[in-house]
């Protein structure tokens, strides 16, 4: 009896190190690496994270199928990685859950992007998204991805890490490049704030709360990518029936599906209520109204779209006397300070004047404004589809929402 409390304590002791060794995790290396090589230590740092979270052990990591009464690994889907400056979710998703998949198949099940089927059998949703970090024409550019991996049932933050990864292809989704405005609104927001929390915060509510809607419209995203609009549509219609949020990104997808459809009447009604989401949750109508490289004139392929965009804006702003409306006219980072802010400035002009010609009273309510590559989004000046979003002329409001 004397010697209990010796080996008592030396046991406590072995427990406390065990306890410690297995809640670290194989540090990440510093340096940039390849697309394939960084995903691939990304998927490992979260597969080790939750194998040695209170998830990991053996009772916890899986389940009794209901069907086969057979144990099954526990599943995760992917919420889509985001590129940051874009806010759009990226075509490299698809390679993105493949390498996650094989990566950690022996501690979980990646049931694949969250659409619907998936993100109801899983129990855990893993979210991400790329920024640009370094600019190095001789390199290629350096980006930083950010990953997590959340409970569904309590959006609890299992396991959080990210990493350095040269030249990834940020290139957005189909649905995302045809769409009208650019989605930096609060459901954005929302998602950059959870990707950004460490094991043990929550994540944002909003965000948790909208993951059913958010799996409908990735499910439209994936539809719309296999040129399969009608069915796409269908699932963005499903979506605009919940009440939880999403209205800005449900109106998009519903849209651009339209216009593919070429349901214009119909695209024209939803694109009157898509600027006022637009308005209400961002101040500013981010219009993807964009030119080609030294053009002051907007892409002629897209001229009837545009001609939706002008004359809905400009019955909205004559609606409301006390509004006022920004015209700001931006450049890709090519050529010369001087050269690129007077062509901003004139593809300001060129949008006023075309604006005005289907509603002449808005000419004293509007002033324009060119920014040259000032507030470039994506900012590489490739000067072709992935930076053709600091091409574009935005809209900023006051006072016109009633």
């Amino acid at each position: 009896m004397p010697k209990f409390p010796k080996y008592f304590n030396m046991f406590l002791l072995t427990m406390t190190v065990f306890h410690l060794v297995s809640c670290a995790h194989t540090p990440i290396p510093n340096r940039s690496m390849d697309f394939e090589e960084g995903i691939k230590v990304l998927a490992a740092s979260l597969g080790e994270q939750l194998e040695k979270s209170s998830i990991g052990n053996l009772l916890n990591k899986v389940v009794i199928n209901p069907m086969t009464k057979r144990k099954q690994l526990k599943k995760i889907v992917i919420d889509p990685f985001i590129d940051v400056e874009s806010g759009y979710p990226v075509k490299a998703n698809v390679r993105i859950a493949e390498i996650m998949s094989e990566e950690i198949k022996m501690r979980f099940e990646v049931t694949g992007q969250m659409e619907p089927d998936n993100l109801e059998v899983s129990e855990y949703v893993l979210n991400g998204m790329v920024t640009l970090e370094e600019k190095s024409k001789k390199r290629g550019n350096v980006y930083k991805v950010f990953a997590t991996v959340l409970e569904k049932s309590s959006g609890k933050v299992l396991a959080s890490a990210s990493v350095r990864v040269n030249r990834f292809d940020t290139t957005p989704k189909d649905i995302y490049k045809d769409s009208p405005v650019y989605l930096k609104g609060k459901s954005y927001e929302q998602y950059a704030s959870s990707v950004k929390k460490q094991p043990n915060e929550t994540v944002e509510k909003d965000y948790h709360d909208t993951l059913t809607v958010k799996s409908m419209t990735v499910k439209g995203d994936m539809l719309y990518e296999d040129k399969e609009y009608k069915k796409s549509l269908s699932y963005y219609s499903q979506a605009a029936k919940s009440q939880n949020g999403l209205q800005l990104e449900v109106l998009n997808g519903q849209f651009t599906n339209l216009v593919k459809q070429n349901q214009w009447e119909d695209a024209e009604s939803v694109y009157a209520q898509l600027i006022r989401a637009s308005i209400a949750e961002t101040s500013q109508i981010s219009s993807k109204i964009t030119f080609a490289p030294n053009s002051v004139v907007p892409l002629e392929s897209k001229a009837t779209l545009y001609n939706i965009y002008m004359k809905e804006i400009a019955k909205l702003v004559a609606a409301v006397p006390e509004c006022r409306i920004k015209i700001i006219g931006h450049s890709s980072r090519t050529g010369q300070v001087a050269y690129n802010d007077n062509l901003s400035l004139q593809r300001s002009l060129w949008i006023k004047k075309q604006m005005a010609s289907y509603v002449p009273e808005i000419i004293n309510q509007t002033e324009t404004i060119g920014r040259g590559f000032r507030e470039n989004i994506v900012g590489t000046g490739k000067d072709d589809i992935t930076d053709e979003i600091d091409r574009r002329v935005e809209f900023k409001f006051s006072h016109c929402m009633r």
